[in-house]
């Protein structure tokens, strides 16, 4: 079986995707792409004659596949194999999220520009809270209702569009016209993500790190997040689609090894992959410094679920990509259901509360800070934003989140320790995680 791969805005399919008996697929790029192209489909999927091979190419496609219930169903129906990806987005490929469409060989591409006055129709009150309470009950839509774009990724999230004037709405008709945002609405017990999630991104966005950032809603008491995409750009009332990857998908990473712990030696999502994946953007020296910024930041306000997923490269103008804003900034800490070991190694530490000045020193040199450059860093880049960041922290204790206001207030007390920095960090209560941590006395 084949596929086309089409990119939208490119006139002509970029390439092909092929599955064979033996179980293997295999990407390459069309001759006529290549004589004239606009861009990689990956940083792990270079321009060149012939095909990807197997691993590259599986490990790819593989992360465009939304874990829902369309695919699940999709797979029960057809009698299809989780592994036969060809075989999956033959089905399914049309609604690819992102600027990717995977269909038929020889079908016209689906994926347009949306006009804002033409091609969505509002979403009721009624219809919204339908959505929001069968996503927090059930964490998939109504029976009745298809996600019209299936986003890649766990369930509990979809895709809308916000009109111009404010309103909700989905596409009016069959065309594959983009969405605007993202709905994402936590199971019932899970509800206080809402609130941990929006003041995360908020003080992410205050310490002047890109980031995509959520509005609350609160419909019929159930709580969401609105998010806003950052994969889409808005011109003179009409909607269009960029191409972005996330992090697994441009290192070459299936998205089982999302987590450094899941990989091996050559093929695991590691703090050097990520200085080495960096190399490719448009200002590389900028791109790693914030990268390693929002990590700190990240472990600071309890998001040890920062995995290769989690981060993604955008591509705006051509083939030289720039570091997407920060997204999916959860405190993973304070919820039950998370485990308290790292998405990724800081220097020989796998869990939060084992990092050490050792540690901190090996993953700066990651990156090439060391010496008196390091030090440096840590004075005039961590010091100012972990102060901050601790006065940011006291909005939490009026909205209801003191325990996270404390598991901020620890982790930074940690910090300073390991990296021998004089925080004016206010006092607070020990905080305990629930999947491990801080404990009392250590």
């Amino acid at each position: 079986m084949r596929l086309d791969i089409w990119l939208d805005g490119v006139p002509r399919p970029v390439g092909t995707l092929e599955s064979f008996d033996s179980g293997a697929v295999d990407f390459s790029y069309s001759e006529a792409y290549l004589a004239s192209p606009v861009m990689s489909l990956s940083q792990s999927l270079p321009l060149q004659h012939g095909g990807q091979g197997d691993v590259l190419s599986r490990a790819f496609f593989d992360n465009l596949l939304p874990e829902n219930d369309q695919t699940r169903q999709l797979i029960e129906r057809e009698g299809i194999s989780r592994d036969d990806i060809v075989g999956i987005l033959h089905h399914l490929g049309a609604d690819c999220s992102g600027a990717i469409s995977c269909l038929p060989e020889g079908a016209p591409p689906l994926k347009v520009p949306g006009d804002l006055s033409a091609d969505y129709r509002p979403l009721g009150d009624k219809a919204l809270a339908e959505i929001m309470t069968s996503l927090a009950d059930f964490q998939r839509l109504p029976d009745d209702m298809r996600d019209p774009s299936p986003l890649a990724g766990v369930q509990g999230k979809m895709a809308l569009t916000v009109l111009q004037d404010g309103q909700f709405a989905l596409p009016a008709t069959e065309k594959k016209v983009p969405s605007t945002h993202i709905l994402k609405v936590p199971a019932r017990a899970d509800q206080s993500d809402v609130d941990h999630e929006w003041a995360a991104c908020v003080f992410m966005a205050r310490l002047g790190l890109s980031t995509s950032m959520p509005r609350r809603l609160n419909v019929d008491g159930v709580k969401g997040l609105l998010i806003t995409r950052f994969d889409r750009w808005e011109s003179e009332g009409y909607i269009r689609r960029l191409h972005q990857e996330d992090f697994a998908q441009a290192m070459g990473l299936p998205r089982a090894l999302k987590y450094e712990r899941r990989g091996r030696e050559g093929r695991a999502f590691t703090a050097a992959g990520v200085y080495g994946l960096l190399d490719c953007v448009r200002n590389p020296a900028t791109d790693r410094r914030l990268f390693l910024i929002a990590t700190l930041i990240n472990l600071a306000l309890g998001n040890n679920d920062n995995h290769a997923k989690n981060h993604a490269l955008l591509y705006i103008n051509g083939d030289i990509p720039v570091l997407a804003p920060f997204y999916d900034i959860l405190p993973a800490r304070l919820n039950n259901d998370y485990t308290d070991q790292l998405a990724f190694d800081i220097g020989a530490a796998k869990r939060l509360e084992e990092i050490t000045s050792d540690d901190i020193a090996a993953f700066f040199a990651t990156f090439d800070i060391e010496g008196s450059r390091y030090r440096r860093f840590l004075e005039t880049e961590v010091k100012p934003a972990f102060n901050q960041l601790d006065q940011l922290a006291k909005e939490l204790g009026t909205q209801g989140m003191k325990g996270f206001d404390d598991s901020i207030g620890n982790n930074l007390m940690h910090f300073a320790e390991v990296m021998s920095l004089n925080l004016d960090i206010r006092e607070r209560d020990l905080f305990v995680a629930r999947g491990g941590g801080w404990m009392a006395g250590s």
